[in-house]
């Protein structure tokens, strides 16, 4: 044991003393509890029985009083005063009734082993065949016989009474000699438990006399190492002095690092601001371009439509050549008539002539010949009318004809050329719908490279805080070294005065 170290023999005879102390307070709880279960069976159990075993046995006494009270009122008074005094007395015995079965009752919640069932049946069993004898002694004075009932109360239910008040003490006695048992099981305890109470402070004054002993033992090594403690003090101030001018020169250099990372990450952000509203401006162009993509092909389809129209009226232009044809045609029957008409006029003057000549046969010829000559310049003058007409609407359907043929035509090259432009717009339009989406689909292609710039950027500012956070900690840590340099330096000193005393 002397070779051993001072830890090993500090901490064997602490480990010990320790095991003593844990070893007797475990075992004074357990005596403790033991002695509270006895104090427990004592005030939970055998007191409340033998209160119980009380209260029948008073119950029982009262009831015995108050039978032989109203038997005896029974017989002294007679009348209502008789009657007025029985139903009182009834009251009051069945009260006592209910009062010692409600007794019974509880003890029989109270009931634990053989031995106590087999008392505690005895008294149910004896209560039931006095309450019986005395129901009996009712029913007789009831019957009138008054005297009898008297007589049968003090003989044979005094009888019933004394065996139950037996009982009643005997489960009294053994609830009672229950209690003073338990009461001794505790009082043996106790007296254990401080006989090794006792024995356990004896050994414990044992082992710190061993310790005191080790102590004073080891208090010339302890120098040795008190000196070799402050040479070591000294040095560590040193070293903690070193480590915390390099810890503030670091902070200082990570906030710096902290505050540059912050400005990037803020004009970052106000990238990522800018590219999203470029985003947001690219795919609203994409919409306009679209939306006027959209209104292009309905204008080209409009022009198809128009294309399709000033066809139609070159068609009608070519009916109109025809309806001039037929008035042409018109014409050539307009001048047949005419020449027709010049014939009858010759013809009606021919035979005009041929009439006069006849003389008196030949006048009715004339009139007729007349008639037909007036006919005849009427129908010329109608059919050069005519003619005029004709001539006339030939004439302006050739000039609407040559009108219409010219607007069509210009129309037509109008179209074409309103045509071949819509067309060129509706290309150009789709290839600055294309080159817009290319834009768009770029920016959010940058848009999400720099959500990912700023991502790494807040990455690298919450790193370049926690290195912040983590220099701050070895700045105090080295702050805290310097105090406890300067504290262990103090503690060494005190050590060096606790051994060697004051010089």
């Amino acid at each position: 044991m002397s070779k051993k170290s001072l830890s090993f023999k500090l901490n064997i005879s602490i480990i010990v003393l320790l095991l003593l102390i844990v070893c007797s307070g475990i075992y004074t709880i357990l005596m403790i509890n033991k002695t509270q279960d006895y104090a427990h069976e004592t005030g939970d159990n055998w007191l409340p029985s033998v209160l119980s075993t009380s209260k029948m046995s008073e119950g029982v006494g009262k009831y015995a009083r108050r039978i032989l009270g109203l038997l005896s009122n029974s017989l002294i008074h007679t009348g209502e005063e008789e009657k007025k005094l029985k139903e009182e007395d009834l009251k009051a015995l069945n009260k006592y009734t209910d009062h010692i079965n409600e007794a019974i009752e509880k003890y029989k919640k109270l009931v634990s082993g053989s031995e106590e069932t087999e008392l505690y049946n005895d008294v149910v069993k004896k209560w039931q065949i006095y309450d019986k004898a005395v129901r009996e002694s009712l029913k007789i004075n009831n019957e009138g016989k008054k005297a009898e009932a008297i007589k049968y109360v003090l003989k044979e239910a005094r009888k019933d009474a004394a065996a139950l008040e037996e009982a009643i003490s005997k489960l009294a006695t053994f609830n009672y000699n229950g209690g003073i048992k338990s009461t001794e099981k505790g009082a043996n305890l106790t007296t254990i438990t401080n006989i090794t109470m006792l024995s356990i402070i004896g050994s414990s004054i044992l082992i710190g006399l061993f310790i005191i002993q080790i102590i004073r033992n080891t208090t010339g090594s302890l120098n040795n190492a008190v000196e070799n403690l402050k040479s070591q003090s000294v040095a560590t101030s040193e070293i903690a002095s070193t480590l915390k001018k390099g810890s503030e020169q670091l902070t200082d250099s990570a906030s710096e690092q902290a505050s540059s990372i912050h400005e990037t990450s803020a004009a970052v952000n106000e990238i990522t601001s800018m590219v999203n509203r470029t985003a947001e401006n690219a795919k609203e162009s994409t919409n306009v371009a679209a939306h006027a993509s959209t209104k292009t092909e309905t204008g080209q389809t409009t022009m198809q439509r128009l294309v399709s129209a000033m066809e139609t009226i070159q068609q009608s232009n070519s009916e109109l050549q025809n309806i001039a044809t037929i008035i042409s045609q018109i014409n050539a029957k307009t001048a047949v008539i005419n020449d027709i008409v010049s014939k009858t006029e010759l013809l009606s003057l021919n035979a005009s002539i041929e009439s006069a000549r006849a003389g008196e046969y030949g006048k009715g010829f004339a009139v007729v010949a007349e008639e037909v000559g007036n006919l005849a310049k009427v129908s010329g003058k109608s059919a050069q009318e005519i003619q005029e007409l004709i001539t006339s609407s030939q004439e302006q359907v050739n000039k609407i004809l040559g009108l219409t043929k010219e607007r069509v035509d210009e129309g037509k090259k109008v179209t074409a050329e309103a045509q071949q432009a819509f067309q060129e717009i509706s290309t150009d339009i789709s290839t600055m719908t294309s080159t817009i989406q290319q834009i768009s689909d770029a920016t959010r292609e940058q848009e999400i490279g720099v959500r990912q710039i700023s991502e790494a950027m807040g990455n690298i500012d919450r790193s370049t805080q926690r290195s912040q956070a983590s220099v701050s900690s070895v700045s105090e840590s080295a702050v805290d070294l310097v105090k406890q340099s300067k504290s262990l330096d103090t503690t060494a000193k005190d050590i060096e005065v606790l051994i060697k005393g004051e010089s």
